[in-house]
């Protein structure tokens, strides 16, 4: 997100799943809003907006992002929905990242293909492994393991962001 803010991007939306936002915003999705609030861009349902999780549903939602004021940039979680979103941006003559910067919060090796290489998080699954090991061992023994892990992520800038565009 702070790559994003020092390339002059203020409308920038993530796009993350229902369990990511209902019943409230999940840890990732809050510490990005108040990142937003943190560089003085409001923050509100655009942001994180709501929408249906079927193929249609996400297609209104990128219809509606795009009809007025678009995003200048789009975060979207889990590669099948960039896969989706870059798709629609090339139906519309949308141009990446001329027009709008995409970043994906998960790798794929899918993202590789892509070129210019596609912005994305990358971490260890090493820690999230040893965790659910260490859960299946508890439920076994009939314990309950409620704990959380937080895994350090890296950004890889790939070449679907650049600067706000001035057209």
């Amino acid at each position: 997100m702070r790559h994003l803010v020092a390339l002059g991007h203020r409308r920038i939306v993530l796009i993350a799943r229902s369990t990511r936002r209902k019943p409230i915003p999940g840890r990732v999705e809050l510490t990005f809003l108040a990142e937003l609030a943190a560089h003085g861009i409001p923050t509100g349902d655009f942001n994180l907006p709501d929408w249906e999780e079927t193929p249609a549903g996400f297609n209104a939602l990128l219809t509606e992002l795009f009809r007025l004021t678009p995003p200048t940039a789009l975060i979207i979680e889990e590669t099948p929905r960039l896969v989706a979103a870059s798709q629609f941006l090339a139906r519309r003559g949308i141009m990446v990242p001329e027009q709008v910067s995409l970043v994906c919060t998960d790798y794929d090796e899918s993202l590789a293909w892509c070129h210019p290489p596609v912005a994305h998080m990358t971490w260890s699954n090493q820690p999230f492994v040893q965790r659910i090991v260490r859960w299946v061992a508890a439920v076994r023994g009939g314990r309950n393991y409620r704990a959380t892990t937080l895994l350090p992520a890296e950004f890889v800038p790939g070449g679907s962001t650049g600067p706000v565009w001035e057209g």
